[in-house]
């Protein structure tokens, strides 16, 4: 879990920034919306692509090391708590903030959904509305518009309606709740905040839009907002008239239209959202890459003079025998708590030789799984101590081993 957070993270920050320098200064808000809810949707979803956990979860012993040494009974590896695990409330307090925030979005759902149904109904401008009482900005929540037409004029209500109608009929208020999700879920990330931002005065510059391409004039629509500005929101979830800042709305509005042709740099997202999705697997490629040198190497071995032996007449053994060397293994490996806050797991496998006096040398990872647990194995195999080396016709040998450590999490 906490992995897909780190890379769900990563992924929000490249593509906002990206988002943030290509759109910089441009009118093209239906491509800026597509935009913004992509990056939503890439962020959960180009962590997952991880084909690696294949290779190393999946793939048998024997086909990643065919034929390269004697392979030991695999030890199993698992955390030990500390009297206070500062993992486990560092999870409880990214849940708890999370959780409050959900309920915070679920209670202005609610609080909406029983206004819609405690308000009087009325048709203005051939539109059914839910009327507000007291002094509170018009705003629209999926299908609900809700406006209160007093001390307006026949023209400031029908500036409002089209606006709210923009929000009803292209459907904004899936982006507004989607971003309030997306701040719950990664609160911690100053981007959620400012990518909830960026959606909500996006939608506004696709209302006010509609507002004017419409026939409103431009400066009274400007004055209107101005006159509302402070009136205070129902919730921050629905899309409302007068959300702020006005002073960038009212530049957009008077914005010359940007040239045609330069939407297609919104396309640069499609390159940009594979190369990410290859960094997310180049751990595939290392670990094969990795495991063919490795075999190639083995191989030369074998056919120098100094022969390493797979199997052998008189097999080497630890001092106390298997028995002894299983538990040397599981008293000495320690899950790396740097592995344990990555939520990393999975087989490490290490090879190394038994030389002529006992001695431990050439000890490699034959299969990898992360660096932090590649590490521990390999620490605690160079610190064996002297086995009773191996015989082949009465002549001490090398003698080459494979020792699998796995760790788990649960």
């Amino acid at each position: 879990m906490l992995t897909y957070l780190i890379k769900a993270n990563v992924v929000l920050v490249v593509l906002f920034g990206f988002y943030q320098l290509i759109s910089a200064g441009d009118t093209f808000f239906k491509w800026r919306r597509l935009s913004l809810l992509t990056i939503y949707v890439l962020s959960l979803l180009l962590p997952t692509i991880d084909l690696s956990v294949l290779v190393n979860e999946t793939a048998p012993l024997g086909n990643i090391l065919p034929h390269m040494a004697y392979n030991l009974p695999e030890v199993m590896v698992k955390p030990t708590r500390d009297a206070f695990d500062w993992q486990q409330l560092a999870v409880w307090l990214y849940a708890g903030v999370a959780l409050a925030l959900l309920l915070r979005v679920f209670w202005q759902v609610v609080m909406v959904c029983r206004l819609a149904q405690r308000s009087e109904r009325a048709t203005l401008h051939g539109m059914e509305v839910c009327l507000l009482t007291g002094d509170y900005s018009p705003f629209s929540f999926f299908r609900w518009i809700f406006v209160n037409p007093v001390n307006k004029t026949p023209s400031q209500v029908k500036q409002i309606l089209t606006h709210e109608q923009t929000h009803v009929a292209q459907w904004h208020s899936v982006d507004a709740l989607l971003s309030q999700l997306f701040v719950a879920a990664f609160w911690f990330n100053p981007v959620a905040w400012l990518m909830r931002l960026q959606v909500r005065n996006n939608l506004e510059y696709l209302a006010d839009r509609s507002v004017i391409s419409g026939g409103t004039d431009k400066k009274a629509y400007q004055y209107h907002l101005l006159a509302v500005a402070y009136r205070t929101n129902v919730a921050t979830i629905t899309n409302n008239f007068n959300v702020l800042p006005l002073k960038k709305r009212i530049k957009m509005m008077n914005k010359q239209t940007s040239n045609p042709l330069a939407r297609f740099k919104y396309l640069l997202f499609v390159p940009l959202a594979i190369a990410l999705m290859a960094m997310n697997s180049t751990t595939i490629r290392a670990n094969v890459q990795k495991k063919v040198v490795k075999t190639t190497k083995a191989t030369k071995k074998t056919s120098a003079n100094d022969k390493v032996y797979e199997v052998c007449e008189q097999m080497p053994t630890f001092p106390g025998g298997d028995a002894a060397l299983m538990k040397y293994l599981s008293e000495n490996v320690k899950y790396p708590a740097l592995a344990i806050k990555a939520q990393e797991q999975g087989r490490v496998v290490v090879s190394f030789t038994v030389e002529r006096d006992g001695a431990i040398s050439d000890v490699k990872v034959a299969r990898s799984v992360t660096p932090s647990l590649d590490a521990e194995a390999v620490r605690v195999v160079k610190a064996m101590p002297k086995w009773t080396p191996g015989k082949q016709g009465g002549q001490l040998v090398r003698v080459r081993y494979n020792v699998p450590v796995s760790f788990k999490l649960n």
